[in-house]
């Protein structure tokens, strides 16, 4: 029992890093070719809400698509995650979470440039 929650562990770490190895630049690109929050905004809610209605094929999908969006190599580490749902719900999962931090991070950048010093 204890070796199934260790792999299970190394397994979510695993994916854990391939989401945040790949999230911040695929939104870099996808920032860079379109610097609107709200569009960040509504590329996350799109996710999320398929996520929210257990549509995590469909989820997955769309991320593979921004990747195509952005001109970026659909990364191995990822394409191998289509093989399991549990694979995919636990990547579409993590990446959530790192695209909501990374819009964040660019929510505050946006506003110290618009405050005057």
């Amino acid at each position: 029992m204890k070796k199934t929650r260790k792999a299970a562990s190394n397994v979510n770490n695993a994916v854990n890093l391939i989401s945040g190895a790949y999230t911040l630049p695929l939104i870099d690109k996808l920032f860079s070719n379109s610097p609107r929050i709200g569009d960040m905004d509504d590329i996350y809610f799109s996710i999320t809400a398929l996520v929210d209605t257990d549509r995590i094929s469909e989820a997955f999908h769309m991320i593979r698509g921004l990747f195509g969006i952005a001109g970026m190599e659909y990364p191995q580490e990822i394409a191998q995650l289509e093989k399991s749902e549990e694979l995919q719900e636990s990547f579409v999962s993590e990446f959530i979470f790192d695209f909501y931090d990374v819009i964040e991070d660019k929510r505050l950048e946006t506003e110290e440039q618009e405050i005057p010093v």
